[in-house]
């Protein structure tokens, strides 16, 4: 089809995987049905809009509507999720218990500064403006361009970790361990991220992090644009790597994993573009 961005070509193939999906796992009608619709209505938007006349508005359009896509396909995937792994919710606790001993997160989080708390909170909630912070930068270094090549690596970053649901359904840690419950009366930030979370968010653990493969992937992705923000891009990735963890919002082996996810999109990307 003439027109069509490569990463539009990618968000639609997205959309044919996670309808393949629904249709070949163990799903309620209601779910499925709810998968299927609206991975058909996310394919005709990308491709109408593909195919809509060139103009100002319409290429403005096209570079900020894959973040609208990353939070469709967000909540297209959490129409798989039937019910927690206890079995792995528990592995995922004991590596954690194991990893993260030494850092004694309860009692800093409980009782440490307030200040490093509220700071790790920020980072955490900056993963929101990020992404389409991220796509002025990749327009600035490169015009359109630059734009499809920034979400040929960032889309798939995100929507392939948010797939992941089908098959790996946890609850975060956050809802998990006990103590984490005391922090939000030390941290405003914290109770911003829980009322994002609670309103915005489907409430359940992505396995791998979609959080850190975004983050990840937007650095990584202005790098490969040559964008003089890509260093501080990759300070904040870093920053939200370490939120995600410690603030329990997500297990050690699922920001690990996300980030891996997000090099690997970079890498096909580079080999494709």
């Amino acid at each position: 089809m003439t027109g069509v961005r490569l990463s539009e070509l990618v968000i639609v193939g997205w959309c044919a995987v996670a309808a393949l999906v629904a249709l070949v796992r163990p799903l309620p009608a209601s779910r499925r049905m709810g998968v299927l619709a609206g991975t058909a209505a996310m394919a005709c938007v990308v491709l109408a809009l593909a195919q809509s006349p060139p103009s100002g508005l319409v290429d403005a359009l096209r570079n900020l509507a894959p973040a609208l896509w990353v939070l469709a396909a967000y909540r297209i995937a959490s129409r798989f999720f039937l019910a927690p792994d206890l079995r792995l919710e528990r592995w995922l606790l004991a590596s954690d218990a194991r990893l993260l001993k030494g850092l004694d997160l309860e009692a800093r989080f409980t009782r440490g500064p307030r200040w490093v708390v509220e700071l790790l909170e920020v980072a955490y909630l900056a993963v929101y403006v990020m992404l389409p912070l991220g796509v002025w930068a990749a327009w600035v270094a490169g015009g359109t361009a630059a734009v499809d090549r920034y979400w040929l690596v960032v889309f798939p970053a995100e929507a392939s970790c948010y797939l992941a649901l089908a098959w790996l359904q946890t609850r975060p840690p956050r809802d998990l361990e006990p103590w984490v419950a005391q922090v939000r009366d030390r941290s405003a930030f914290r109770r911003t991220n829980e009322f994002v979370l609670h309103h915005g968010s489907h409430r359940m653990n992505t396995i791998p992090s979609g959080h850190a493969a975004g983050a990840v992937a937007v650095a990584l992705a202005l790098a490969w644009l040559g964008s003089g923000l890509a260093v501080p891009f990759a300070l904040l990735a870093a920053a939200i790597l370490v939120a995600t963890v410690v603030g329990r919002y997500h297990f050690t082996v699922d920001t690990v994993t996300g980030a891996l996810v997000a090099v690997a999109c970079w890498l096909v990307a580079r080999a494709l573009g």
